[in-house]
């Protein structure tokens, strides 16, 4: 089983069948990319999942989460959806993420029913010049051995946050590392756990040159405005 396989094991949730709108979920024993810890990602990821599993036919547009409590890789996390709104056009859940009974996370997800309306991107500042595979990829350049099996292909079209101080900006493509479901669900997810990768590093690089970096994430948030395809590059 490759790792983008196990990552997608772990984001089919299993439905509790003792309670409705409860799922158990976590990273296993040894984690999803062979590291002993969970990933902050992973579980932001598999409550964005829960929440999307109560919600038959509105897309989900936006996220707002709190990382309350470290995890453990090998214990599993019980996910708790309150269906809080039931709208025409909206939808709404609260999710909590439990484990050893105590929460670790709670995440607020917004649904909305598909609809047209103007649109408009900024035009990016530095074009790429090449294609997006020709860039290097952050965990090779991290020293990572086993980069090619990494779950998402991250490639760096800015430089790597080194020793010294650089803007707070990093332009990347991400993509899965292999082919993914027709679900627009875990194209969702796919997004939502590869998120959680190189923000700490962007906000830290104007200050470089102060030591290795040593943080964790406590809030985070995202707004989607289309249906993704996490196997094409973003």
């Amino acid at each position: 089983m490759t790792l983008l396989e196990r990552l997608l094991k772990r984001l089919a949730l299993t439905p509790d069948a003792g309670a409705a709108d409860r799922f158990i979920g976590g990273a296993g024993e040894g984690g999803v990319t062979g590291e002993a810890r969970l990933f902050g990602g992973l579980v932001a990821a598999q409550a964005a999942m829960a929440a999307q599993r109560t919600v038959a036919t509105f897309p989900i547009h936006s996220l707002h989460l709190y990382f309350l409590r470290p995890g453990r890789a090998e214990a599993d996390i019980v996910f708790d959806v309150q269906r809080t709104k039931e709208g025409r056009n909206f939808a709404a859940r609260h999710v909590t993420a439990v484990q050893g009974g105590e929460i670790i996370l709670e995440l607020l997800a917004s649904f909305q029913r598909t609809e047209s309306g103007p649109a408009h991107q900024d035009p990016q500042r530095h074009p790429y010049d090449e294609a997006p595979d020709a860039f290097p990829n952050r965990d090779e350049l991290r020293g990572r051995r086993n980069w090619q099996a990494m779950p998402i292909d991250v490639r760096m079209a800015t430089p790597i946050t080194g020793t010294t101080p650089a803007p707070p900006t990093q332009r990347l493509w991400l993509r899965a590392n292999g082919p993914l479901p027709e679900d627009p669900q875990v194209h969702a997810a796919m997004l939502v756990y590869a998120s959680d990768r190189s923000l700490l590093d962007t906000a830290w690089r104007p200050h470089a040159d102060q030591g290795q970096l040593v943080g964790a994430s406590l809030d985070h948030s995202m707004w989607f405005h289309a249906p993704v395809r996490f196997d094409d590059w973003l």
